[in-house]
């Protein structure tokens, strides 16, 4: 039975498209490699995965396998994206920032009810900032959360989510100690929407999405996304239908997306083309803290891997039936999206297809 270690929770100018990259051996290496992960994993196997991929001579869309849907997949595929909603969060944070509506260093407790009691560590009050680099003191869950083993996604309020809050005594100081938290993203997610005055996606849709073109891109899938929505796939290929989350945990991972939208987000945050969001991306890479992986430090929703003679900027996520990755090397100046709708291990993919010194296995 699954638990919740399992998950990850891994108006302005719209972008221009890139040209489509020509059809070469390296997108063939690539389609191979995404038929070895979906071979080797066994035990939480996909029934298919999208590539996109993306560097100074235009984007390409690589596919393996099926979308279990009666239509073929590609680039418009509709995937969970799990914790990938996590960098859309730290992006409008980090929007609101550059704009002077919040602070970094702001505390949780400034934009939650006043009823709501945040606790602290000697004195010490859990920022803003603490929350998008994965260091607010918290645990991963609640405590009082139901195992995510049930479908959909078990019913927790928002007022549920305060009240753990307020019954929580803080073991280490904010800021201090890496901690990937859902809990805390979550909160993130409710005090940004309340200071905006508006629910969590129309924050999103608002701040990301229609800058960005990004108009597969929401928690609640539109008709159009709804035909295009591939089913997930746990033990021996069984389908599962895709979580619902609540609000308290919206932030943490209740978006859908597509690779087609994922490479306009990617592309801005790669800063390969002009983007009304560029200082944002910017503010999200100003505090780099350290992670419990290795030659691996954390930003503002980003996980930053050194090695090889590269840094690799990335983030992945996975909820019941799907996992996802997105990332750029530095280096070499591309970018990857990896979805698949089965819960494969797609996180080291992915850093191979950005380089391939970074090994698949291991």
């Amino acid at each position: 039975m699954l638990n919740r270690r399992f998950f990850i929770f891994s108006t302005g100018a719209v972008l221009t498209p890139w040209p489509v990259m020509a059809a070469d051996t390296a997108n063939d290496s690539v389609a191979a490699s995404l038929a070895e992960a979906m071979a080797n994993d066994h035990g939480y196997p996909s029934a298919g995965m999208v590539a996109g991929l993306c560097n100074a001579r235009g984007q390409q869309i690589v596919t393996c396998g099926s979308a279990d849907n009666g239509r073929a997949l590609d680039g418009d595929t509709v995937f969970d994206i799990g914790s990938l909603t996590k960098l859309f969060t730290s992006a409008a944070l980090a929007d609101m920032v550059v704009r002077g509506e919040m602070k970094m260093d702001d505390p949780l407790g400034k934009y939650l009810p006043a009823d709501v009691h945040v606790p602290e560590f000697a004195g010490r009050p859990i920022t803003l900032l603490d929350l998008a680099t994965y260091s607010p003191g918290l645990p991963g869950w609640p405590a009082d959360m139901p195992a995510l083993a049930a479908k959909p996604f078990p019913d927790y309020s928002t007022g549920q989510l305060y009240q753990a809050l307020s019954r929580l005594t803080l073991n280490d100081a904010p800021g201090t100690h890496y901690a990937y938290s859902n809990f805390g993203y979550g909160l993130l997610g409710l005090a940004m929407a309340r200071h905006a005055g508006m629910d969590f996606e129309s924050l999103i849709v608002s701040r990301i999405c229609n800058p960005l073109g990004m108009e597969s891109t929401r928690i609640r899938p539109t008709s159009r996304m709804q035909e295009r929505i591939s089913p997930g796939h746990f033990q021996k290929l069984a389908k599962v239908a895709s979580w619902n989350m609540p609000p308290a945990f919206a932030a943490a991972g209740a978006f859908r997306s597509t690779a087609n939208d994922l490479l306009k987000f990617l592309a801005a945050a790669m800063g390969s083309k002009p983007s009304p969001l560029a200082p944002a991306f910017a503010e999200m890479m100003k505090t780099r803290r350290p992670s419990d992986k290795p030659e691996t430090q954390v930003a503002a929703g980003w996980f930053i891997t050194s090695g090889h003679d590269d840094t690799l900027i990335w983030k992945d996520g996975g909820v019941l039936g799907y996992s996802s990755f997105l990332g750029y090397s530095a280096a070499r100046n591309s970018g990857v999206v990896v979805l698949a709708n089965g819960n494969s291990g797609v996180l080291n993919l992915g850093k191979h297809l950005l380089n391939a010194a970074f090994p698949v296995q291991g």
